[in-house]
């Protein structure tokens, strides 16, 4: 936000203060509007610039900082769910290697934390449903806008000079890293989920528990 910011208050200050007139840095010509620094072609391009910068910088600092926290708040439960199940299997292989039968207050504990896994595995479920539903249409546009920024960018090589190239084709790729190591990062913590899922010591519970954690263990496991 602050980069837009910055890119149209610079002409805007220079314009104002200065005896020239400036505009944004643009690709070219806008068609329809030439010569654009004569009155009143100066003020519509100024003005459209404006408008396509706000929409630039509501697209990143609006969706991407929305998918950014949902994505963190899947993850905390992803690892919620873990540190429960290791806290299970410390449990677990404490009373085998001790011999000893379960205390009461051990099968309550493992219990509560079956009952916890259940409950917030299945609100994963639902939320990562939610959050896939939400982004398909906001995926396919945003990769729909940077192909058209790759393939402008390109063309303009010749026009602009290279700092301001790679400064705009940075600018139009960002959003697709950010969604592939989000996406990586939820693949990464649904894997260390699987992993503690089927090494949690599921063979030492009891029947009922060891058949509840397998049934986890398959739906943590759909592509």
């Amino acid at each position: 936000a602050v980069t837009h910011v910055i890119y149209l208050l610079m002409p805007f200050l220079f314009t104002v203060l200065g005896n020239d007139r400036y505009l944004p840095t643009t690709p070219g010509e806008t068609y329809g509007l030439s010569p654009k620094y004569e009155t009143p072609f100066f003020e519509i391009t100024f003005v459209l610039t404006c408008v396509a910068t706000a929409f630039s910088a509501i697209n990143q600092t609006g969706f991407i900082v929305l998918f950014v926290t949902l994505i963190c708040h899947e993850l905390g439960h992803f690892h919620a769910i873990t540190e429960a199940l290791n806290e299970i299997h410390t449990i677990l292989i404490k009373n085998e290697k001790s011999g000893i039968n379960f205390e009461e207050t051990e099968k309550e504990s493992i219990d509560e934390l079956l009952i916890f896994c259940f409950k917030h595995h299945q609100f994963l479920m639902y939320y990562h449903g939610r959050i896939r539903e939400l982004y398909k249409v906001i995926f396919g546009a945003h990769f729909l806008s940077m192909t058209i920024v790759l393939v402008t960018t390109l063309q303009t090589m010749n026009v602009w000079e290279v700092r301001n190239t790679i400064l705009t084709g940075v600018t139009g790729t960002m959003p697709l890293f950010l969604y592939c190591f989000g996406g990586e990062m939820l693949l990464s913590a649904g894997l260390q989920m699987s992993k503690s899922i089927y090494g949690c010591g599921w063979e030492l519970l009891e029947p009922k528990q060891a058949k509840a954690i397998l049934l986890m263990l398959s739906l943590s496991q759909r592509p």
